[in-house]
């Protein structure tokens, strides 16, 4: 009598365990697949590092004039600030001696009430630290003004191509393979190079020819889910009731197929800028003196026979650049595990 009692509990307890669940407000309002997205995102080690350390890019990126400020009458705050126009680069720890930039709050507690180089100077005087710290807005503008043209645009050309189907989807894909063929850094550096002498050194040429040569992997991949989307029963349902093909399109076939492309586009950050800043250490990019990272690790060039000397000119940019990417990376890489349906009921 005594063991019934006790495996009447036991089942009780694994019936209740597998039955019940309290579903939280925040589930109701997202609705369960974007509420166990967000809470793998949330919850997964990877991910919440790379948030971290995208984090701190991003508030390093906002209060970049806090830490270090620009000339009061600097035209372009994105300049990078220059100790003289000396031929040797400056170790870090060096006193800053010619038109040294405001010391701000923080640099006076920690530091003292000199200016000196922390992060060293490159050949020419150009400060390695004002051009890392500024470097980071560069590249969260860049990246995010890439990675949204692009997204934007393969969604909209895959969208409409498999949507629709027949004669346009079989030229837009013929389009797409026509610019895969190109090598997509060649291909950025020769109509940057192009756009150069007609735009002038800058930011744009750069985003103009990544954006033209970065569309194509959005349109193919979110094309192949719509196509398999489109299929289902439901879909099928809707236009048996009359349903607009604007609202099927954006109400029920997007939200479904659209995961997979965020996550490569979520992985395609660190990689547009990482392609920006090769385009800008080749020359093609912003000009002489520009605060991005690409810029800086080219200033290492001419003293790579002596780096172990003058190791802070390559250092300093190229962790900034790793720990950006690497950030992007994990999140991309924790996205991509969360939306693995082999992985939903763990």
């Amino acid at each position: 009598m005594a063991e019934a009692q006790v495996l009447d509990k036991k089942l009780e307890g694994l019936i209740g365990e597998y039955t019940e669940r309290k579903i939280t407000r925040t589930e109701k309002l997202l609705g369960p697949e974007a509420y166990r997205i967000l809470k793998g995102i949330f919850t997964t080690p990877t991910s919440v590092v790379g948030f971290i350390l995208i984090a701190i890019f991003i508030l390093v990126a906002i209060f970049a004039p806090q830490i270090i400020p620009p000339k009061a009458n600097a035209l372009d705050p994105y300049k990078i600030m220059r100790d003289g126009f000396g031929s040797v680069p400056k170790a870090p720890g060096t006193i800053w001696t010619k038109n040294p930039p405001q010391v701000p709050w923080w640099y006076r507690t920690f530091v003292g009430d000199e200016w000196v180089h922390l992060f060293g100077t490159a050949s020419g005087g150009w400060d390695i630290f004002y051009g890392v710290i500024w470097g980071t807005r560069t590249a969260i503008k860049v990246g995010l003004i890439i990675e949204g043209i692009t997204l934007i645009l393969g969604m909209i050309i895959g969208c409409l191509a498999a949507f629709y189907g027949g004669l346009l989807d079989t030229i837009t894909m013929r389009v797409v393979e026509v610019f895969q063929t190109f090598p997509f850094i060649m291909a950025a550096m020769t109509l940057s190079a192009i756009l150069t002498p007609i735009i002038g050194k800058g930011i744009w040429p750069a985003t103009i020819a990544l954006v033209a040569f970065g569309w194509m992997g959005y349109a193919r991949l979110i094309r192949g889910d719509i196509l398999s989307v489109r299929e289902r029963d439901y879909i099928l349902a809707a236009r048996v009731i009359g349903a607009k093909d604007s609202r099927i399109m954006f109400k029920h076939i997007i939200p479904n197929a659209i995961y997979p492309t965020l996550v490569l586009a979520s992985l395609d950050i660190g990689t547009i800028v990482v392609s920006f800043a090769a385009l800008s250490f080749l020359g093609i990019g912003t000009e002489i003196g520009y605060a991005d990272w690409g810029q800086l690790v080219s200033f290492a060039r001419n003293w790579i026979p002596q780096l172990s000397t003058y190791w802070w000119i390559l250092i300093y940019p190229g962790m900034a650049l790793v720990l950006f990417v690497l950030g992007w990376n994990l999140v991309g890489d924790a996205l991509r595990d969360i939306m693995d349906p082999r992985m939903r009921n763990r």
